[in-house]
């Protein structure tokens, strides 16, 4: 086991820009950007240019906003607003240069603006400076939202929005995630499991599948357009997929049997095909779990493993696509493996015994999350497999039982469950281990899975 010091300095850079890189004397330590040059941006509050008290209240939400999603971007690291000079900075105008740059402040960027409602409209008025750049070049983002509805929903949105255009800019052309979102399983009082929606940050959740009919183990498509999942609504584990905005079917005929367990899909990078776990080849009437790959429809169906016990919960590489890590307890315990698209070259990933399962590989193919319980270990924790050097890192730790990981899109941070608080609850982090955030209150929530970029 490798230290977490070790594991920060391991990850691959994510690059930010040249003049930033130049400046900067200290680095940052996070996730897949460790050992770039940290960037100090100062967020003044943007002013409210409407007196109405609804007009300051969405300005507030707005401004809640922004600064939640560029201090948990993993790129920046936000200047306090105690240092900042008085006043109010909603235009340009208002910006003298050597109030940010001071020694007190030091600020590399500078984003500010503000809000007013027009015509019904509320709108929004950006910018982002780079502050060590002569005044020509200062602006390196000058954008204007509006929106029709003012509702939290769609003032979240622009603040998102705003915040993942900065993210873009300041973190070497790697997009924000603020408008991912993650799917989820949950129980809320005595119903049955269901799978839910919810923005990246827990907030704007919702049920997509239906009520009374137990549904687990849900899987983006992706282009985010679909959700496949394990459906008990015939009183056996199939597969099922459905779409999260209208909660539209998809067909998937596995050709399974009526006693088969068909279960833990897993879309291909390129949307094409769904790995499983299934059932149905079972032997003289004991069920043999094994992997499958199918059409994205359950069509063309071909066996990946064979083996005694249970191959469950494929997790392909979405970078190459020719590779699935899956869990298998062949050994005695589960334990996690990688196998070819194919079905050949299998290896298995830990060797250090206890139990290890869950695995989920990062979006940019060098890592495979995954959950562990050493052996004589009493929790079980979130781990990180690098695959390049072989070693594995910890990142959650001395928090009761941490499981079922997933990547965010950048590769900068995770989702995982734990029942650290007493309930088991959805929370997420950054790829270091740093930055958790509880994401669900309510009932019980589990199994999380992390959308692409959606659109």
């Amino acid at each position: 086991m490798t230290s977490r010091r070790t594991f920060l300095t391991a990850l691959a850079a994510a690059a930010v820009s040249p003049g930033v890189a130049a400046r900067a004397s200290q680095q940052i330590i996070t996730g897949t950007n460790t050992g770039a040059a940290i960037v100090r941006l100062a967020v003044p509050e943007f002013v409210s240019r409407t007196p109405e008290s609804q007009a300051r209240t969405l300005t507030a939400l707005f401004n809640q906003t922004v600064w939640n999603d560029l201090e948990f971007s993993g790129i920046l690291e936000l200047v306090s607003r105690s240092f900042y000079p008085l006043g109010q900075f909603g235009a340009p105008q208002d910006i003298v240069e050597t109030e940010w740059t001071s020694e007190v402040v030091d600020a590399d960027f500078l984003a500010f603006g503000n809000t007013e409602v027009r015509g019904g409209q509320f709108a929004v008025e950006a910018r982002l400076w780079d502050m060590q750049a002569p005044v020509l070049y200062r602006e390196s983002l000058g954008q204007l939202y509006r929106s029709s509805e003012q509702t939290d929903r769609s003032i979240r949105l622009m603040a998102h929005t705003f915040a993942d255009e900065v993210i873009y800019v300041l973190g070497g052309g790697i997009r924000g995630v603020a408008r991912t979102q993650i799917a989820y399983e949950s129980r809320v009082g005595g119903a049955e499991k269901a799978i839910f929606v919810m923005d990246y940050d827990g907030e704007n959740a919702r049920q997509i599948t239906p009520p009374g009919v137990l549904a687990i183990t849900p899987s983006w498509s992706p282009d985010g357009q679909r959700i496949a999942f394990t459906s008990y609504e015939r009183n056996q584990a199939e597969i099922a997929v459905i779409s999260p905005v209208d909660r539209r079917g998809f067909p998937f005929r596995s050709g399974a049997g009526l006693s088969t367990t068909t279960t833990t899909p897993a879309f291909s990078p390129d949307g094409t095909r769904i790995a499983f776990a299934s059932s149905m080849n079972e032997v003289r009437g004991q069920q043999d779990i094994e992997l499958y790959v199918a059409d994205a429809d359950g069509q063309s169906s071909r066996r990946l493993t064979n083996s005694p016990g249970v191959d469950i919960s494929p997790s392909w590489n979405p970078r190459t696509g020719q590779h699935i890590a899956f869990v298998s307890d062949r050994s005695g315990t589960p334990q996690v493996y990688i196998v070819d698209a194919e079905g050949g070259n299998l290896r298995r990933v830990v060797d250090s015994g206890g139990d290890a399962s869950a695995p989920a590989w990062s979006p940019d193919g060098s890592m495979i999350a995954f959950d562990w319980q050493p052996s004589r270990e009493s929790t079980k924790d979130i781990y990180v497999h690098q695959l390049a050097s072989g070693q594995n890192f910890q990142l959650t730790r001395d928090a009761r039982y941490n499981e079922n990981p997933t990547w965010s899109p950048d590769s900068r941070h995770l989702a995982f469950e734990s029942d650290r608080d007493g309930t088991v609850q959805i929370y997420s982090m950054l790829a270091n281990g740093s930055k958790v955030r509880r994401l669900t209150t309510q009932g019980r929530n589990s199994n999380p899975s992390w959308s692409n970029y959606m659109g």
